[in-house]
């Protein structure tokens, strides 16, 4: 039993001390090369939106819609930016605004997959807006 104890804690200790690398990267990339190739970096080592949005909140000076714009841009998930924006309490605007920026900055690299439409704005062309049975026109239209 004892040593099943000394193994679980020598794995947690390795595990934060990863964990705390990662971060020390994360914001060494930052400071040197920008918030874009440190999202990116941190994606290419499979950490998720979420991590990423919660060490990019703690960097000083550092926007909140630009952390958004660099996740879109880098190829992430929107649902996944989206809930950890939301966990993180960024307030809708910034989202908004930040997918905006990553399309007029990165559109070549931002996948059509992951378009954001706000909710409740824009017309829905999910289906047609006509009379009876589809019809869109009566026949006294055409005479």
């Amino acid at each position: 039993m004892k040593r099943l104890l000394i193994a679980c804690v020598m794995v947690l200790f390795s595990v934060s001390i990863a964990s705390a690398e990662w971060i020390v990267d994360f914001r060494d990339t930052y400071s040197a090369e920008g918030i874009d190739k440190a999202v990116e970096n941190a994606l290419k080592d499979g950490k998720n939106p979420e991590i990423i949005v919660e060490i990019g909140l703690e960097i000083e000076g550092l926007n909140p819609q630009n952390l958004v714009r660099a996740l879109y841009c880098a190829g992430a998930s929107g649902q996944d930016i989206r809930a950890a924006a939301e966990k993180w309490q960024i307030a809708e605007p910034i989202i908004a605004a930040g997918y905006k920026k990553s399309i007029d900055e990165c559109g070549d690299r931002v996948a059509d997959s992951q378009a954001y439409t706000p909710v409740g704005t824009g017309p829905s062309f999910a289906t047609p807006r006509g009379g009876r049975n589809g019809s869109y026109a009566s026949e006294s239209t055409f005479r």
